[in-house]
């Protein structure tokens, strides 16, 4: 297991949360990190709408990564 750097690490679980207030609340951050639900479709797995606005407008590094 890889250890994690010390600093800021906000570990709250917020159900429901929109993409804007996780793109205020990652102002200053070093990296947000969010949960992606799988979802397989024809055409391949696709990311959730939060986690797209997320990846595209936070002003840190984002990673996505999967429930489970």
């Amino acid at each position: 297991m890889r250890e994690v750097p010390r600093g800021r690490r906000d570990r709250d679980r917020h159900r429901g949360a929109r993409a804007g207030e996780l793109i205020h609340a990652s102002a200053g951050a070093a990296l947000l990190v969010v949960g992606r639900r799988v979802r397989q479709t024809r055409l391949g797995t696709h990311l959730g709408s939060v986690a797209h606005a997320v990846l595209h407008h936070a002003p840190c590094p984002v990673a996505v990564v999967p429930h489970g």
